[in-house]
C-alpha cells in the first residue's frame, strides 16, 4: 500500500489501473511501448472508471477486492481503449503537471503562470453575445 502519511484517502483505481497498464504495456511491440506515455494512458483510463477511495487499511483491503470482483473487465476494456488514443496522438506535445511547490519555488512559473492570467484577462467575449438559444444562423 502506498505511503498514508502524504494523503488521508487513496484511490484504489489508480493502483488497479496501473497493475493493468503494466500487463499491456509489455504486449506491446517494444518500438511502439517505448513512445507510449504511461501517465497519459492511466489518466486517458482513469476518467472513463468510477473510483474506489479509502481512508483505511480495511477500506483499502475491501475497495481492491471490490474493484477485481465487479471491475476486472471494464479497467482492461478502458486501458486498451486508452492505448488505442494515445498511439492516435503518440507525436502530441503536453507539459507534465507539477507540485504545487515547485511552482512556487521556481521564478519562471511564477511569471509564466501571471502572464497566462494576464493574457486570460484580455478575453472577454461572451457566448451570449453571439449565439441566442433557439435561434438559427
Amino acid at each position: 500500500m502506498p505511503d498514508s502519511s502524504t494523503k488521508k484517502y487513496l484511490n484504489i483505481m489508480e493502483k488497479m489501473v496501473a497493475e493493468e497498464v503494466n500487463r499491456q504495456i509489455t504486449q506491446l511491440p517494444q518500438k511502439l511501448a517505448k513512445y507510449i506515455k504511461r501517465v497519459d494512458v492511466e489518466t486517458y483510463a482513469l476518467n472513463r472508471l468510477p473510483p474506489l477511495y479509502a481512508s483505511s487499511q480495511e477500506g483499502w483491503k475491501f475497495q481492491t477486492k471490490r474493484a477485481q470482483a465487479e471491475y476486472k473487465k471494464q479497467i482492461s476494456t478502458a486501458v486498451r481503449h486508452a492505448f488505442a488514443a494515445v498511439q492516435r496522438d503518440l507525436l502530441k506535445h503536453s507539459t507534465p503537471l507539477v507540485k504545487e511547490e515547485i511552482r512556487k519555488a521556481s521564478p519562471s512559473a511564477k511569471t509564466a503562470s501571471s502572464t497566462s492570467q494576464d493574457n486570460n484577462k484580455n478575453l472577454s467575449w461572451r457566448h451570449s453575445q453571439y449565439y441566442r438559444l433557439g435561434s438559427s444562423r
